[in-house]
């Protein structure tokens, strides 16, 4: 959901990181300080964590500072915060693959089109495809959350089936339909008896990135 120029920031930043370092990073010229502050103001990383029953929810940025070095080339630094070490490790192994998507979903702004869309381009040579609602559930991020011994501490989100396809499967259709090389739709869905939907076919085909208009 960053754009295009903060994820280049971001993934500078990010390929210096070592673990431990808490000194400031270069990441570029003075064209690099405007995306960098954006990183520091207008976006924030949400983390979710598990610790014996509890769920804990942290809200930080992607930076903790932005510094300039002034001179005839100015440059721009960065650094960040030493308490989520282990989330700009993870970031580091990731961001690369995310990035090498682009430019197909550059313009997916939802967080379930994003995540639909990276499990999508693994089955599009089938053209169709299933997969259980439970493990749908934890492609878009609105699974249960259990405990190391498997109990269910946190009840997923959008738990009624029309509720998720309407807030959250729908959307993410439509937008990576309208926005990148791929077109999908849900083809059939599978039901027990009880009327319980189970799992989802979609079909998955290639097409023209359309236009931004």
């Amino acid at each position: 959901m960053l754009s295009r120029s903060a994820r280049a920031v971001l993934d500078a930043a990010l390929r210096k990181y070592r673990p431990g370092r808490v000194d400031f990073i270069p990441v570029g010229g003075i064209t690099q300080l405007k995306p960098a502050l954006r990183l520091m103001t207008a976006y924030r990383v949400v983390i979710q964590e598990v610790t014996g029953s509890e769920v804990l929810t942290s809200y930080t940025r992607w930076l903790e500072c932005v510094q300039v070095k002034e001179g005839p080339e100015p440059e721009v630094c960065v650094a960040f915060s030493p308490r989520f070490e282990r989330i700009w490790l993870e970031s580091r192994k990731r961001l690369p693959e995310y990035m090498a998507q682009k430019p197909a979903n550059t313009g997916l702004r939802s967080q379930y089109a994003l995540r639909l869309y990276s499990w999508a381009k693994q089955h599009v040579k089938a053209g169709t495809t299933s997969i259980s609602l439970e493990n749908l559930r934890k492609v878009l991020g609105l699974e249960s959350i259990k405990d190391v011994e498997g109990n269910v501490i946190q009840e997923p989100p959008l738990p009624i089936w029309a509720n998720f396809r309407q807030r959250a499967l729908d959307t993410a259709i439509t937008e990576i339909s309208r926005k990148t090389d791929l077109k999908m739709s849900v083809k059939s869905l599978e039901r027990s008896k009880h009327r319980r939907v189970t799992s989802v076919t979609f079909a998955i085909k290639r097409q023209k990135v359309p236009n931004d208009d």
